[in-house]
């Protein structure tokens, strides 16, 4: 290993010129600045590329007139074809635009020990202070990126299908990785422009005792102070700070890992995330499908106008412990589509102007009285608006125990566990008007909703769409029905009708149902058939053809409604159409007329009623041109 002293040349001394000592070195030497001397003077602006392995090292003095410390200065280097450059003790400078201080591709290695990083240039256009390519490697260990003057949002460490090592170091620069690795601890990185940090592309960092500060707002963008789009992250003990925002970590399509630290704001789209126990200055969002774990989250909470946890896009929360300290209103909101399952949610002590938590003797959060309260928002879910469903109780529960067994057997499959062959096809049994094709609707959406069935098509049909005129014709029919529904749920209304002409040589039900049979065996998996009708006709119906009881396992039994339900669906039917009726006098017209009139078509028989009453108001109002057009009166009742 040889070493070169480079500096200038004495009556007493010999020393190398820069350019001819990187000449003259071999892999493994050392060049050596001489104390107070600054190749930079005599560069030129001109780079320095460097294509073989060796070490660059300045030797800082302390000034004696001013004391500073005076740091040898070199201009930017390359490193290339597969070379290992260490600089050591200097600072490496740029005067002018459009140059990197450092340049490192095709597989090298550039290692930066106590390096300062400065660029003067007053105009023009910023490139990446140091850059990265061609699956190279940069490491910075104690050394410092100083702020630049030109504001492009383009002042950068980057690296491509690289990697970056960072321990001990400032950096007042954007870090952006594409497809590229980055280790950083005991750093700090900090860019006011836009992103500080930014990883996309399957890029994979690993943060520990660092801070991230900065990010960037203006009127139409805003720049998350730390971005991941497609890539992953592992953070310990980690800060991001970016006040006003709810976004100052912001992660799209990306697995995270966090445990310790703090954070100004979460927002997860699309992500995957497992947290064990961080605190959050402001609030913490999850939407687009994102799924997060956690241990305990402590969300000190500002008054900003912002919900302090929000959960939606058909996303989930499992933690055992959210703590919040100030309460907004709400507090937690939760799309109807996502799930929130919090072990213990509490609101806690908090000292505002230091911005933490009270923490007892004993370790723990003080518990304070108000307690923290969800709003759900959104379309109510398949299984939520089935169960608003006036009546129809048993079948109700048939259906949610139905739905178990099929998400469970589904989840046994994925774990590679045997399941017995379980069948979705299913029998609605009940007079008209009872819900039962709303409520097939309904299931449809639940077993999509569960990942059970592939679509949400739903197709509704019945004997006219299935039994054709000739031979023949028939069994084409009713395949291209059952086609139609491959994958979702096909609903055949009063099936019965299928064998009702048996009897006929000329009726062809019976081949619609021998080639119903046939479909249901061959895409046993791929189609969910319900068989619709009155209780007494789909019993003779099911006693018609000794395979069709054996294929269709699921009975749901569709009860009559009592009175009162009765008025539930009538009083329901009149608030849609913006009418006002006193409700007791209502529910005395149902009660009499059903004693009177009922014919057993439950729903449609009620909001007949309706009709009835809304024709006996048109008649009273069309003679009286002030009168009131949403008002049901007692006249108009008695009328009825």
């Amino acid at each position: 290993m040889a070493r070169y002293l480079v500096g200038k040349s004495g009556l007493l001394k010999q020393t190398w010129g820069f350019a001819q000592a990187i000449e003259a070195a071999g892999d493994g030497d050392i060049i050596e600045l001489e104390a107070g001397f600054s190749p930079f003077y005599e560069q030129n602006n001109h780079s320095m590329t460097i294509t073989k392995s060796i070490t660059i090292e300045g030797n800082p003095v302390e000034d004696e007139g001013s004391g500073e410390c005076l740091i040898n200065i070199i201009d930017a280097v390359f490193v290339d074809n597969g070379a290992v450059v260490t600089l050591r003790n200097l600072e490496v400078r740029k005067n002018i635009d459009k140059s990197n201080n450092i340049n490192v591709k095709n597989s090298s290695t550039l290692i930066a020990e106590n390096v300062t990083f400065t660029s003067y240039a007053a105009e023009g256009k910023n490139y990446p202070v140091i850059y990265a390519a061609n699956k190279s490697q940069v490491t910075l260990f104690n050394s410092y990126i100083a702020q630049c003057n030109l504001h492009d949002r383009c002042y950068q460490v980057y690296a491509n299908d690289s990697i970056l090592e960072v321990s001990n170091s400032t950096i007042n620069a954007q870090i952006k990785i594409t497809n590229s690795k980055l280790n950083i601890q005991d750093s700090l990185v900090s860019y006011t422009e836009s992103n500080a940090l930014y990883a996309e592309k399957g890029s994979v960092v690993t943060a520990e005792r660092t801070t991230f500060e900065g990010g960037a707002r203006t009127e139409k963008s805003l720049w998350a102070c730390v971005k991941f789009v497609d890539s992953q992250l592992t953070a310990a003990d980690t800060a991001v700070r970016q006040p006003e925002v709810n976004t100052a970590l912001h992660a799209v399509n990306t697995k995270v890992a966090l445990d310790s630290g703090g954070y100004d704001s979460l927002y997860f789209t699309g992500s995957e995330v497992t947290i064990g126990s961080i605190g959050v200055v402001e609030s913490v969002g999850i939407d687009a499908g994102s799924h997060v774990k956690a241990q305990g989250i402590g969300i000190l909470g500002k008054e900003n106008g912002r919900i302090n946890l929000y959960v939606g896009g058909e996303s989930s929360l499992e933690a055992e412990m959210v703590c919040f300290g100030r309460l907004t209103k709400p507090n937690t909101k939760v799309e109807r589509n996502s799930t929130i399952h919090v072990e213990e949610m509490i609101q806690a002590a908090y000292d505002l102007e230091a911005g933490e938590f009270i923490i007892n003797e004993e370790g723990f959060f003080t518990e304070v009285t108000d307690a923290p309260k969800i709003e759900y928002f959104g379309k109510l879910t398949a299984f939520e608006r089935l169960n608003q469903m006036v009546g129809i109780s048993s079948a109700k529960k048939a259906v949610e125990e139905f739905v178990a067994i099929a998400e469970m057997n589904k989840k046994r499959e994925k774990q590679g566990f045997k399941n017995s062959t379980f069948s979705l096809h299913s029998l609605f049994l009940g007079n008209p008007g009872t819900g039962k094709t709303t409520a097939a609707r309904l299931v449809g959406e639940i077993l999509y909703e569960k990942g059970i069935i592939s679509s949400q098509k739903f197709v509704e049909t019945s004997r006219s769409d299935l039994v054709g005129q000739y031979i023949g014709e028939t069994a084409i029919k009713t395949r291209e029905v059952l086609k139609s529904a491959l994958g979702g749920v096909l609903f055949i209304d009063e099936a019965y009708t299928l064998w009702a002409g048996a009897d006929n040589p000329k009726d062809y039900g019976i081949e619609a149902i021998n080639e119903i049979l046939k479909f249901m065996e061959d895409h046993r998996q791929d189609i969910v058939l319900i068989f619709a009708g009155y209780t007494h006709s789909m019993e003779l119906f099911l006693e018609s053809n000794e395979g069709l009881r054996s294929r269709i396992p699921n009975t749901f039994i569709f009860e009559d409604y009592t009175e009162e339900e009765l008025t539930q669906i009538g009083l329901g039917d009149l608030h849609e159409q913006k009418y006002e009726i006193d409700e007791n006098a209502y529910a005395d017209l149902v009660y009499r007329k059903s004693a009177e009139s009922n014919d057993k078509s439950n729903g449609r028989w009620v909001r007949n009623l309706n009709e009835k009453l809304i024709r006996k108001m048109a008649v009273r109002v069309s003679r009286d041109p002030h009168a009131n057009l949403v008002l049901i009166t007692q006249e108009d009742i008695d009328a009825v």
